[in-house]
């Protein structure tokens, strides 16, 4: 046992220096504690060359006539040119996004009688960093169809930092039992929402509690805060902290919606609707009551389940979205199927059947998939006989010379024999909203 003593101890040193305590203890004064490796999760910078372009739409406020003329075509005229034109943008950018974690504490509020009251806050500590990840045109093609589009994007050309602000909205989301009996079953949900909260005495307990050394931003002192550019991986950027307070303790499926990341947006084809903003989801699993909050562990991602029922009524929690119908222009002269447009395919996650799938079926455009076309500038001819290639999946049809495809595609997830397949990683999505 003797020999064994001294590999022991250096085993038992090497395990507390290696651990969060021990780098606590030692740590510089002034200097903010490093963390153990995996408490930071980083969402992956995600630039999307759609973000780019807007997809064929009649161009907004233009009021033109439509006649037809003796000597042109009619795409020439006034009417014409503006059914189908595609709007571009330059100089997309995205900020790194990190953080530690969303949970609970019990902290001394004051009131507005000058007195302390203890009460349960939910706050996510995060890390804001400017990697320079861009995406520019060096120069747009005069084709409207942009055969090459992906060519003439230029990535990572970083734009000056006094060109980009952070102007963050946090609004944390989830369900609550609304019926009087919460142990009964087929309990009834209702769907809550907080946005996050300026309070300089949260904040400082929270920095107290967290890291006294790392100093911690409100979402007011954010949106002022200037962004250096990161010089290398371990450049510690800024850091912030969102804050909600008053949340129903009896929250579930908690999702964390971030905006302020990035400029991009999605312009709504209906000249009327209102465009998206590219906002970052973030899902958490909270299998807890109103009984000593402060101690429940809040899980990153969404529960799995194997009965395909529960796990579509998870779905529908978390607002995940569904499979979509997109509509392609079929471009002979490039080869290609240009999309014109998508829409939501109605999905019922009852029977996993699309509401819009039969009538296709059948041969017919739904209503909402003529709106779609006439949204993207294309007014059909009444009558148009589709063409099924797979049931429920895809079908062709032709206007005049022009030919179309619609095809349902799955996004995030998609049926699968009675059941829900993942596509990609739940635990944060992109979406626009």
């Amino acid at each position: 046992m003797q020999r064994l003593r001294p590999f022991f101890g250096f085993v038992l040193l090497l395990t507390l220096t290696s651990s969060p305590l021990f780098s606590v203890l030692h740590a510089q004064d002034g200097q903010p504690r490093p963390l153990a490796k995996g408490v930071l999760k980083t969402i992956p910078i995600d630039m999307d060359p759609r973000d780019m372009f807007s997809l064929p739409m009649p161009l907004p406020e233009l009021q033109a006539t439509k006649f037809t003329p003796k000597t042109i075509p009619n795409e020439e005229t006034l009417y014409g040119q503006s059914q189908r034109v595609i709007l571009f943008r330059e100089n997309v950018w995205q900020y790194e996004f990190s953080f530690t974690g969303l949970r609970q504490a019990k902290l001394k509020i004051p009131t507005a009688d000058g007195q302390l009251s203890q009460r349960n806050v939910w706050y996510m500590v995060y890390q804001i960093r400017d990697t320079g990840k861009t995406m520019t045109f060096e120069q747009v093609k005069q084709n409207p169809e942009f055969d090459h589009i992906k060519n003439d994007l230029r990535r990572d050309q970083p734009l000056a930092a006094k060109s980009k602000s952070f102007l963050p909205r946090f609004t944390l989301e989830g369900w609550v039992v609304s019926n009087a009996d919460a142990a009964t079953e087929n309990q009834k949900y209702r769907k809550v929402a907080y946005r996050d909260t300026i309070n300089p005495a949260v904040l400082a307990q929270i920095q107290l509690s967290e890291d006294k050394n790392q100093r911690l931003l409100d979402s007011h002192q954010m949106s002022k805060a200037k962004i250096p550019q990161a010089r290398n991986a371990s450049d510690p950027g800024i850091w912030g902290v969102a804050i909600w307070e008053d949340v129903d303790p009896r929250i579930d499926y908690v999702s964390v919606y971030v905006k302020g990341l990035t400029n991009a947006f999605r312009l709504n084809q209906d000249s009327n609707g209102k465009s998206k903003l590219k906002t970052l989801q973030l899902n958490f699993w909270r299998p807890g009551d109103a009984v000593g909050q402060d101690e429940d562990w809040v899980d990153f991602g969404i529960p799995l389940v194997d009965n395909p029922a529960e796990q579509a009524i998870i779905c529908e929690r978390y607002d995940l979205p569904g499979p979509v119908i997109r509509g392609y222009q079929v471009n002979q002269l490039a080869k290609r199927n240009v999309m014109i447009f998508e829409e939501n395919a109605q999905v019922n996650l009852q029977d996993f059947q699309s509401a819009l799938a039969p009538t296709l079926n059948q041969g017919k455009l739904p209503p909402e998939i003529t709106a779609a076309f006439a949204n993207s500038g294309v007014n059909l001819a009444p009558g148009a006989a589709l063409t099924t290639v797979t049931p429920g999946k895809r079908w062709t049809f032709k206007d005049g010379a022009d030919e179309y495809i619609l095809t349902l595609e799955p996004r995030f997830w998609e049926p699968d024999f009675g059941k829900i397949r993942f596509i990609k990683s739940l635990d944060h999505i992109w979406i626009y909203r």
